[in-house]
């Protein structure tokens, strides 16, 4: 026994030296133990008080407050002394195991890296660059407040902090929440009805489901993606600003995906690579199925796109590269949170992406986008959906009114030419002047438009496919840019995907390409690997943007950037399991949005409460829903919704702008209806007035993330603007048919509170609401007394858009 005794004694003494002479080192132990506690705060381009965690080097940099880290020191380091003395994490002191642990590393002289592993090792070690392994799901002492996982890891996190989930949000506070956020419009009074009466438990689960099942739905969430895709109407960068007249395929397409609920790795797959999935060239007339995936290639067309016949590589090489270049960093950002466009002149200082990295992941676009080759005008990149014999048809009847048109509009040209040497301003007399001031030339050029419109009215024109496409199976060579100068071409490069991504169970591997073959198979590639249930950022990427979208901030604040340089979670946990039972729903995005709205988390109040305010005044851990306005689409549409003059009507060609005298631009018509705001048209040189007031992007690349500011202009829009003061008329008119013409004001006015607001008044809004109207009515003095009355109630529908309560979700 004592020899045994000895032996085990020995055995303990012996690991205990082998574990104290193995060193700590930063990216192996330091650097998970501070992402997982303190990168939530400090961490990327916005992190508090300037200190960044992100490296060794960041932390002996500092922040505002000086050195954050002494070598061999640990009672002179920063980081060391708020650690210990519980200051920092904020309301969450770390265990005595990982204060000893990081005193430990300091006083050995703060080890780096292992001197062993490689640079790409050590790179892949960032958390994000890890496939998500799913955590358990952890027990909680609130256990009464769970109804979802979710639930649990957020109050895994509250309750390390002696904090708690707030009280459920009343009802009609809840209903108004989530049908905004799951359709972008208003509770309907009977869906209000309808959900009151239905007394069951499972009330607002079913009401959520009516909310996924509705159309509105993919309207909603189609707008978001379409942020993150960067779709526009116009091709951007040259004056012209050209209007593309089919890029609303592409719109269409991802609004019906949402709705169909079509699973987000194959959504991935076909905007990537739906040309080559679908095998659209077999085809003499293509399939539903295989228009459909051809339309979802326009995810590849959104960039700006200035090309034109007469834009040869060399003079203008700035042109045809910026589309390549934004196509790949909205593939990037979008898709992956990655920021790899900074390697694009240089390796990235920031992350572990090369210049070789860049172009080798812009090799496997090489195949449909060829910048130093000819390049065909925007335009003209399109795919017929016709037969052969309905394209001769139409070549044989569109081959004669094309000379017919050209005639035209060159006598229309020649005729305006004559008539400005005539007049007084001479080639900068604009056609109206030119009308007042000659009627002969006005009666011949109505003559010579009537005749125009006849001609293309005659002509057949075949339904078009704005899509990316290989041009052929070979494409030319891909070389690293020196300084991202497109003249200045240097080393040739493979495709292949960032090395710090590549794995040797999950390798991106470029397909043989067979003599007969018509395209490259890189894209396809390219999108089977970015949709691996194991791929370390997929999910994570999707779930965090939604997330952010439903509770203000993403688990990773920094929604398109994944990297070292960006934020880290705060709720690691949460994030991956998350991202993993994504995955195991069948990447089912509806199921997504269910599990977030119908956890209590979501369902919780606004309200603030003092010890809340006082641990985590961002509300970083969500001990409370945090107040949201409204996106810019919802306000217009709510507008519309409560004037009752929504356009419910889906798809098709976008509705076209028109610039008034003031320069204010607005959707045509909108002042007596107006469609969706999804369905408007976005130009990228005259974005909408109204909808730009409220923070709608005005679309350069894309869009991962809007701003949510609050401005004057807002309140300018809604008070005095042409558009809301229009829709007040039509909303008072709505009331005053719907309540009858013996209806007292406090009706029309509780009915005006349940149409806008989705609620009653009270005694007291009553009360100012009745004596506003008295007041206003003195503004109308000279008025009949029944319009005195019509227009002070106007104006009292006009002041209820520009509530808070209005444009703001609780």
């Amino acid at each position: 026994m004592k020899r045994q005794s000895f032996s085990f004694f020995f055995s303990i003494a012996w690991a205990a030296t082998a574990v104290a002479a193995e060193p700590l080192r930063f990216e192996r132990d330091i650097r998970p133990l501070l992402t997982a506690n303190c990168a939530g705060c400090h961490s990327g381009t916005a992190a508090q008080a300037g200190l960044d965690i992100g490296s060794l080097a960041l932390l002996i940099k500092g922040g505002k407050s000086g050195a954050a880290l002494t070598p061999k020191s640990a009672e002179e380091s920063l980081l060391y002394k708020k650690v210990a003395t519980g200051q920092m994490p904020p309301g969450r002191p770390l265990a005595k195991h990982l204060v000893d642990k990081l005193k430990q590393w300091i006083d050995a002289g703060a080890a780096a890296d292992d001197a062993s592993a490689s640079s790409a090792a050590l790179d892949r070690r960032h958390w994000a660059f890890q496939p998500p392994v799913r955590p358990p799901v952890p027990r909680v002492r609130s256990a009464n407040r769970v109804r979802t996982p979710l639930d649990a890891f957020v109050l895994a996190r509250l309750e390390s902090s002696a904090l708690t989930i707030s009280p459920d949000a009343e009802q009609l506070t809840l209903l108004r929440r989530v049908t905004y956020d799951l359709t972008g419009l208003p509770p309907a009074p009977e869906q209000i009805d309808r959900f009151l009466a239905d007394q069951s438990p499972e009330a607002f689960a079913h009401y959520v489901d009516d909310l996924l099942a509705s159309p509105h739905y993919g309207e909603r969430w189609g707008r978001h993606w379409l942020d993150a895709a960067g779709y526009a109407d116009s091709e951007g960068v040259l004056a012209a600003d050209v209007v593309r007249e089919n890029a609303f395929r592409y719109r269409d397409y991802v609004i019906r995906a949402m709705n169909f609920d079509k699973p987000y790795d194959q959504f991935v797959r076909e905007q990537l690579a739906g040309d080559e999935l679908g095998e659209y060239y077999k085809y003499d007339k293509l399939p539903r199925e295989v228009a459909e995936s051809l339309a979802a290639t326009g995810f590849l067309r959104t960039a700006v796109d200035a090309t034109r016949e007469d834009f040869l590589p060399k003079d203008f090489a700035e042109y045809n590269w910026r589309t390549f270049f934004d196509t790949q960093q909205i593939v990037a950002s979008s898709l992956m949170g990655l920021t790899i466009q900074c390697a694009r002149c240089h390796d990235h200082k920031y992350e572990p992406f090369t210049q070789r990295d860049y172009y080798s992941l812009q090799a496997i676009f090489a195949g449909a986008m060829r910048p130093t080759g000819k390049v065909l005008p925007s335009y003209k990149r399109l795919v017929v959906d016709a037969t052969q014999a309905e394209r001769k048809n139409a070549e044989k009847v569109n081959g004669p009114l094309e000379g017919i048109t050209k005639a035209l509009r060159e006598l229309q040209n020649s005729r305006r030419a004559h008539y400005r040497n005539l007049h007084p301003h001479g080639e900068k007399a604009t056609d109206e002047e030119l009308r007042k001031a000659f009627p002969d030339y006005a009666r011949k050029a109505d003559q010579t438009s009537a005749e125009l419109k006849e001609a293309e009215a005659r002509k057949i024109h075949l339904p078009t496919i704005r899509a990316l496409y290989d041009q052929d199976a070979n494409p030319p060579a891909t070389h690293i840019l020196q300084r991202g100068d497109p003249l200045k071409p240097g080393a040739e490069v493979a495709p292949a995907v960032p090395a710090v991504l590549e794995r040797e169970d999950r390798a991106f591997i470029v397909p043989a390409v067979a003599k007969d073959a018509k395209t490259t198979g890189r894209r396809t590639a390219f999108a089977n690997w970015i949709t691996r249930p194991d791929h370390p950022l997929t999910a994570r990427v999707y779930v965090n943007r939604v997330w952010a979208a439903y509770f203000g901030a993403g688990i990773v604040p920094t929604l398109d950037n994944f990297g070292r340089s960006g934020a880290g979670p705060s709720n690691p946990e949460l994030l991956d399991w998350l991202a993993t039972e994504f995955v195991r729903q069948g990447w089912s995005m509806k199921a997504l949005h269910r599990l977030i709205v119908t956890s209590t988390v979501y369902r919780q109040s606004s309200a603030a409460r003092a010890e809340g305010l006082q641990k985590d005044p961002d509300n970083r851990w969500l001990w409370r829903m945090t107040p949201r306005r409204i996106e810019a689409e919802s306000v217009r549409d709510a507008v519309l919704a409560a004037a009752g003059t929504l356009n419910p009507s889906m798809f098709g060609e976008p509705v076209k702008s028109e610039v008034k005298k003031s320069g204010e631009v607005a959707a045509e018509g909108e002042l007596n209806e107006g469609r969706r705001s999804v369905y408007l048209l976005v130009r990228r040189s005259a974005p909408q007035n109204f909808l730009g007031a409220f923070d709608a992007p005005v679309m350069e690349i894309n869009c991962i993330r809007r701003p949510r500011s609050t401005s004057a202009t807002q309140a300018l829009a809604l008070m005095n603007g042409d558009f809301s003061t229009a829709q007040a008329r039509h909303f008072s008119a709505r009331i005053d048919k719907a309540a009858g013409p013996e209806a007292s004001l406090a009706a029309r006015v509780r009915q005006a509170f349940r149409l806008a607001l989705g609620r009653f008044p009270t005694g007291d809004e009553l009360d100012l609401a009745q004596s506003f109207v008295a007041k206003q009515k003195s503004h109308y003095a000279d008025r009949p007394p029944a319009d005195r009355e019509r227009l002070a109630f106007t104006d009292f529908c006009q002041v209820m858009f520009a509530m808070n309560e209005f444009v703001y979700l609780d």
